[in-house]
């Protein structure tokens, strides 16, 4: 169901959105880390990174998508992480299994986008969901130990883009639809 999409969208993506148990587990997390954590209504883990489409693209790609929102069963968690690099970090997320239902789910993503000559990005995918960001021109105070994460489910795939700081959320969804249980 569209969510009154204006008429041009900054660095779109497409992501599943986690369900309230897992969103407050990560929130909780995030709460507890140096730096400037995403706000709950924020967790995703990212899918595909498109960049900016116009109105036309959006809804094309909405129709596309609509159809693969299917089941995804819950993420075993594999680690906290800081990227790039952990002495110099720009991010820290909560980095996941790739299960095989993901697998096939981002290729299905991947051959729309190919079809509908919108990029796909070169790197491996590598599903996590960030937590916090850190500024790049300031030293990253210590970062606490986080234990295992559980298994993380989510309720929703959508079509996403940067939202106006004003909103005080960082992204907005585009297009959202409910995966079964």
């Amino acid at each position: 169901m569209p969510l009154a999409p204006p008429p041009g969208y900054p660095r779109c993506f497409i992501a599943l959105g986690p369900d309230a148990a897992t969103r407050a587990e990560l929130a909780d997390r995030a709460a507890r880390l140096p730096g400037t954590p995403l706000r709950p209504a924020d967790l995703h883990l990212t899918l595909a990174f498109l960049g900016g489409l116009d109105a036309s693209q959006a809804d094309r790609l909405a129709e596309a998508l609509r159809p693969l929102a299917a089941a995804v069963p819950p993420l075993d968690s594999l680690a906290f992480e800081l990227w790039p690099q952990p002495a110099h970090p720009r991010v820290a997320v909560q980095a996941y299994a790739l299960s095989d239902r993901l697998r096939a789910l981002v290729a299905q993503i991947q051959a729309i986008l190919r079809t509908m000559d919108l990029p796909v990005e070169a790197r491996p995918f590598r599903p996590h969901v960030t937590l916090a960001r850190f500024a790049h021109d300031r030293a990253v105070p210590p970062i606490p130990a986080m234990p295992q994460a559980p298994p993380a489910a989510f309720d929703s795939l959508g079509l996403y883009c940067s939202a106006a700081r004003e909103t005080g959320l960082r992204y907005r969804a585009l297009y959202r639809w409910s995966l079964p249980r």
